[in-house]
């Protein structure tokens, strides 16, 4: 089973358990998103040997990517790979981890690596044109989104595109559905579309957290934090929703418009100061 994290793909619901019943124990948990409980299980078992080491250190890489810490899913596929150095699906994922840290020429690097086996899974063409997609190589990118469309159109399907024009008249019907208490809000704070996120905006202490597939993200100082006489803050709040990676997650039209629409409200909610779980409660969700 292939476990990956939001964003350039989408998450594989159509795993089928392993023999070693440890390793069947944790899919199952995998499965259910339980990905702490799962990285309990994997480190226990590894310490007390039981279970199928290699295919536990595959599972920790996943593990690992799907909590986002692309690092120490790294350090593990590249362990499984120097026992088996044709593993399909480490290749894919050791692609994976390195896109992650914004280190794309390594990352193109192996995701070639893992297109060219003999048997390799079709999520090496979507990690391949996500990074032809930053290279600015956007025929060659969407010629991979199509061929993984083609080879599993139920987890792949093609791309939803819109002109930026399209794209930013959706945006505009965001802010009006928005609840009438939270609509003033984006008057203080302009929402900026890009195609992909700069690697500039993954600096300084929050770069584990900002990857290059994100769908948006705000940048700047939460309102409650703002102290309205502070003088030295000069940089501005911004929302950022980058269409790429948004056209890309996206099943279908109205799939991406509702994206575009929970993507916005989620920021404004970050820009406003509610935790992750206030924002359902408060309409923003």
């Amino acid at each position: 089973m292939d476990l990956e994290p939001d964003g350039i793909v989408p998450p594989d619901d159509g795993g089928k358990p392993g023999r070693d019943p440890v390793v069947q124990r944790i899919e199952a948990m995998l499965d259910e998103d339980r990905f702490e409980d799962a990285l309990e299980a994997i480190q226990e078992a590894l310490a007390d040997g039981e279970g199928n080491p290699l295919d536990l250190t595959f599972l920790l890489g996943d593990t690992y990517l799907s909590l986002g810490r692309a690092a120490e899913a790294e350090v593990q596929f590249r362990r499984v790979l120097e026992q088996d150095p044709d593993c399909p699906s480490s290749r894919c994922w050791l692609a994976m981890s390195l896109f992650l840290q914004w280190r794309f020429d390594e990352a193109e690097a192996a995701a070639v690596a893992a297109r060219e086996l003999p048997d390799a899974i079709v999520d090496a063409h979507i990690v391949y044109g996500a990074i032809l997609e930053r290279r600015g190589r956007l025929d060659e990118a969407e010629g991979c989104f199509e061929r993984a469309a083609a080879m599993a159109p139920e987890k792949y399907p093609r791309p939803v595109r819109m002109t930026r024009a399209e794209f930013d008249r959706e945006v505009r019907m965001a802010v009006r559905k928005l609840p009438r208490q939270f609509r003033q809000a984006l008057d203080r704070v302009p929402v900026v579309v890009q195609d992909l996120p700069d690697e500039s905006l993954a600096a300084g202490e929050d770069r584990d957290e900002v990857g290059p597939d994100i769908l948006g993200l705000f940048d700047g100082v939460p309102l409650p934090e703002t102290d309205e006489l502070d003088l030295n803050h000069t940089k501005p709040n911004t929302i950022y929703l980058f269409q790429r990676n948004l056209e890309r997650a996206a099943r279908d039209r109205a799939d991406l418009i509702e994206q575009i629409r929970i993507t916005l409200w989620h920021e404004l909610g970050h820009y406003l100061g509610f935790e992750e779980e206030d924002m359902d409660g408060l309409g923003l969700a």
